[in-house]
């Protein structure tokens, strides 16, 4: 065998450094980030069910595609749960309030995914309000229930009044409608206010009897729906100045269900004896009623029971629950009040909220 020398080495190092580059494998290119699909517009719709039924349903409505899904089981593979009541937007989160089964499930916004699900065993919650990096849960054994909307994590519980059912903020204050829905006759007949700065009890707001549904709007005043005895005392809507903490007006018109979009607050009233209905809107500036029958194309539903409006683009949503025990629908309308689509939901659409 010829021995190798080390010139014969160095000759051969070329043809080496050649042989090994050639068969040295290419290097592996790093894909790039793939293009974050762009979110579908639309909306999601959450109908409350049967109590005792465990049916309750959040539907997405897809602007784009005009087709509707289940979102929450296709996201979660399980339901909502039992008797679903409100249904908030905060942040890059949804929070949803389901009565019966006791919890508010938090999920991401853009793809109903469950984050949390917050167990308020014993408290049956109802409404959920924000500020500040909190949210705000009335529940109708009488607490308001304080949670960390980034830990996800109860934080605090007060107490208001009789079975609240409904929660707003304004002015850095929590407002709570007491009910007292469960001791009929004897309905509670005050909002309880809060200081958000020590989540503590400041005065109590005498109101029309069994009051129910409350919001605020951009001047800080807070309008509050009271149902009344649902016979010698008639539903009633009535303004909050949250300067004073004082009713400042009674309306002479009744209100059902109420939603406010910059200066106006659209309203329907339906009369349960009769089963008519009328559509309103009010200027909350001069608290004037300026559209008389909002709907002017003829459209009719059988038994309003959800109301929502755009803020992108004025278009007003109503759900009709028909007989409260088959699936409802939901009808869009321009702010020329005529319908532009409608979609089903589930049993009793009663919430909805915008996903941009």
């Amino acid at each position: 065998m010829k021995q190798i020398t080390p010139k014969t080495v160095i000759l051969l190092l070329p043809l080496l450094a050649a042989c090994f580059f050639s068969c040295k494998k290419d290097p592996i290119e790093e894909p790039e980030n793939p293009p974050v699909e762009e979110i579908s517009r639309g909306i999601y719709v959450l109908s409350e069910g049967l109590k005792d039924h465990n049916n309750s349903i959040l539907t997405f409505y897809d602007f784009d595609q005009g087709t509707t899904t289940d979102a929450f089981l296709a996201a979660n593979s399980r339901g909502l749960g039992d008797t679903g009541n409100d249904l908030q937007i905060y942040g890059s989160k949804m929070y949803c309030v389901v009565n019966v089964s006791e919890t508010v499930e938090i999920m991401d916004l853009k793809t109903a995914k469950s984050l949390k699900q917050i167990s308020l065993s014993g408290r049956s919650p109802r409404r959920i309000a924000f500020a500040d990096g909190y949210a705000y849960v009335c529940c109708f054994d009488g607490a308001v229930v304080k949670i960390d909307t980034s830990t996800m994590s109860v934080t605090a519980t007060a107490q208001a009044g009789s079975n609240p059912d409904g929660i707003c903020t304004a002015n850095g204050k929590l407002y709570v409608s007491n009910s007292g829905g469960l001791n009929y006759p004897n309905y509670g007949n005050t909002v309880t206010v809060f200081d958000l700065a020590t989540f503590s009890p400041i005065k109590e707001i005498p109101v029309v009897i069994n009051p129910t549904r409350i919001a605020s709007d951009s001047q800080g005043d807070v309008y509050v729906v009271s149902n009344g005895n649902y016979g010698s005392v008639p539903m009633t809507f009535q303004r909050i100045d949250s300067q004073i903490d004082e009713v400042i007006q009674t309306f002479d018109f009744s209100v059902t269900n109420f939603a406010i979009c910059g200066d106006l607050c659209y309203f329907y009233h339906y009369n349960y004896s009769t089963e008519q209905y009328s559509l309103k809107v009010m200027n909350v500036l001069t608290e004037q009623i300026v559209n008389e029958q909002f709907v002017t194309d003829g459209t009719t539903l059988r038994t309003p029971y959800g109301i929502a409006v755009n803020p992108e683009n004025g278009e007003v949503y109503l759900t009709d629950a028909y007989q409260y025990t088959t699936n409802g629908d939901v009808f869009c309308f321009g702010s020329d009040g005529r319908m532009k689509f409608s979609f089903e939901a589930g049993i009793c659409p009663s919430c909805i909220v915008f996903k941009q």
